[in-house]
């Protein structure tokens, strides 16, 4: 009961944050700085929720906004999820859907695949035959190449022993920091005895694959900080 209310009330903030952020959106005509390139995305042809294969080509003159999901995951993946699901209604009632992609990549391709990853979609409020959102997944060199070379982007599978201890540990240090918890019924139905590690972040790649900004906090980007850096990529005002 206590993760749906925590569910529910994060979904009621953001409902609140996405009607301010898109009449930010609509009227912000404040000076741009310019955003340096970080990074390029390299060429590459995956596999979509739908089991569909998907090349990067099909992004090519859109800005993409990018997050790293694991679909067993109970703390910041789902929150980032249900993010990306607020934005993309505030990207509809901007009319800018076609102009922007949401993209995620599956930190977990030896393990999960489509049926987990439109199961994750549509737990979080998502319809997986919208692929204004392609949750992508291929063979784990394909994922380790583009999430770890080229976003720079950290992830390891790990035993829930192994992570018990390092917990354990930390909380001997006095350096831990419990994460939120937020239920995930695919995972609960699963019960996977792994977890995967990974960076908490969120990246937006411009019109021409080049990555132009990471966040290192992706629970807590707002949408009006997506929408700022997005107003700045859209074609002619880069």
């Amino acid at each position: 009961m206590r993760n749906r209310l925590i569910i529910i009330f994060v979904l009621l903030i953001l409902v609140l944050v996405s009607f301010y952020a898109g009449y930010q959106f609509k009227g912000n005509s404040s000076p741009k700085k310019s955003l340096k390139v970080v990074g390029e995305v390299p060429g590459y042809t995956l596999t979509n929720q739908l089991g569909d294969k998907v090349s990067s080509n099909k992004f090519s003159g859109k800005v993409r906004v990018v997050s790293f999901l694991f679909p067993y995951c109970k703390e910041y993946c789902p929150l980032i999820a249900i993010n990306m699901v607020n934005l993309e209604q505030i990207l509809k009632s901007a009319h800018l859907t076609n102009k922007v992609q949401l993209v995620s990549y599956d930190v977990d391709p030896e393990h999960t695949g489509p049926s987990q990853m439109r199961a994750f979609m549509k737990e979080y409020g998502w319809n997986p035959q919208n692929t204004d959102w392609q949750y992508l997944t291929g063979k784990p060199s394909q994922i380790k190449k583009i999430v770890r070379k080229s976003y720079y982007i950290s992830y390891q599978q790990v035993s829930e022993a192994t992570e018990d201890s390092l917990i354990n540990l930390e909380k001997k240090q006095g350096t831990y920091a419990p994460s939120p918890e937020v239920s995930n019924k695919l995972a609960d139905k699963v019960n996977p005895d792994y977890d995967i590690a990974h960076n908490d972040a969120l990246a937006i790649v411009d019109t021409k694959g080049r990555i132009r900004k990471i966040y290192d906090d992706a629970d807590h980007v707002s949408n009006q900080r997506l929408l700022h850096v997005i107003d700045q990529l859209l074609p002619n005002k880069n």
